[in-house]
């Protein structure tokens, strides 16, 4: 069994530290709180003199445990921790992805306590999950999307992995039971803010979701499993960046569909969406294609993303109730709940299970 590399906290990262482990040379370090994640605590760290002859950067993004005991206990419950560094060091750093190089990823498979430091690209602007997206911010999503699902796409390898949603080798878990258990206490929460739409969403799959998950059909590759506007990065101006993915939490195997229905269903109002969906699945497709997807993969794929304009319903119930309670993630979750309902009743996407 290999030795567990230390763990750092945010404390540990200090000029020292990073000439022990990373073998880079800087006269200090600044640490600042930044993100709105709710599952983990993220920190840049500032670095002072960085040797301008080397690989290395004026700033560090660094992922801990969160400081939250109920944000903690479900990144610890939900694998999220493990998940992410996992990630990285399976599949991170080992193709060219529109992700942050990892420098350093380490977890602890007994605790979950994990350090994950990452490139930082501090004139990025971040997605924001309250302002729909830009039709601009769209496409490019599509193409980043399609150069994460082309990447493995098919690759029976992925299947291997228990840490992966939706592996095969994965414990099955039983989310009907999770969504009736948190779907009382959901509309309890907000009482009067949640729409007939939504209502009528929510009861409909009550008891349904095991199928819906079961029946998802193939071609399968790496997804992102929570492909939104807050786990973006933009500068359309950067030709090697224009947008970079993070937030590698629910990464997982399924079809890619499903994360296309998942950003357009919950970054795009419902008027934007239905104006410009078909032209953004088509840009995605293309971009698949021209990754080398065959064509024969890519024939079904628009009944599969009608029929899981569920997953940014379901996303926006149960982590609304399984993380901690902040006026924005309140706001967010029934943003993306309003969204996607829509986009459910649009599609009449129930009737496809």
């Amino acid at each position: 069994m290999s030795q567990i590399k230390p763990i750092p906290t945010p404390t540990d990262i200090t000029a020292d530290w990073l000439a022990q482990h990373l073998g880079w040379n800087v006269s200090g370090v600044s640490a600042k709180a930044v993100g709105t994640g709710q599952v983990g605590a993220t920190y840049r760290f500032s670095l002072t003199d960085p040797d301008p002859d080397a690989a290395q950067k004026a700033s560090l993004i660094g992922k801990f445990m969160s400081e939250d005991p109920v944000s903690r206990a479900t990144g610890i419950a939900q694998l999220s921790y493990v998940r992410e560094v996992k990630f990285y060091q399976n599949y991170g750093n080992t193709k060219p992805l529109p992700i942050p190089t990892a420098r350093y990823a380490v977890v602890d498979e007994a605790t979950h306590d994990f350090a994950l430091l990452m490139d930082d690209f501090p004139s990025h602007r971040p997605g924001n999950q309250l302002t729909p997206a830009t039709l601009e911010e769209a496409k490019l999503a599509m193409g980043a999307a399609a150069s994460i699902h082309a990447a493995w796409w098919g690759d029976k390898g992925l299947d291997t992995h228990a840490w992966l949603n939706g592996s095969q080798a994965a414990s099955g878990m039983n989310v009907d039971g999770l969504f009736e258990m948190l779907w009382p206490a959901f509309c309890a929460r907000y009482g009067d803010q949640i729409n007939d739409q939504i209502r009528a969403t929510g009861e409909a799959y009550l008891g349904r979701i095991n199928d819906w998950i079961t029946q998802r059909p193939g071609p399968r590759c790496l997804t992102h499993g929570d492909f939104r506007p807050d786990n973006m990065l933009f500068l359309e101006g950067d030709p090697a960046h224009p947008i970079v993915i993070v937030d590698w939490q629910t990464a997982g195997v399924g079809n890619g569909a499903t994360d296309i229905a998942y950003y357009l269903g919950t970054a795009l109002t419902p008027e934007m969406r239905r104006t410009h969906e078909m032209s953004l699945i088509n840009l995605w497709i293309d971009h698949l294609e021209k990754a080398g997807v065959p064509q024969a993969d890519t024939q079904n794929l628009w009944d599969i993303y009608r029929r899981d304009a569920l997953a940014g319903f379901l996303m926006g119930v149960l982590a609304s109730m399984i993380v901690a309670q902040t006026p924005r993630g309140d706001a967010m979750f029934l943003a993306m709940c309003a969204r996607a309902a829509a986009m459910v009743s649009d599609h009449r996407s129930f009737e496809l299970i």
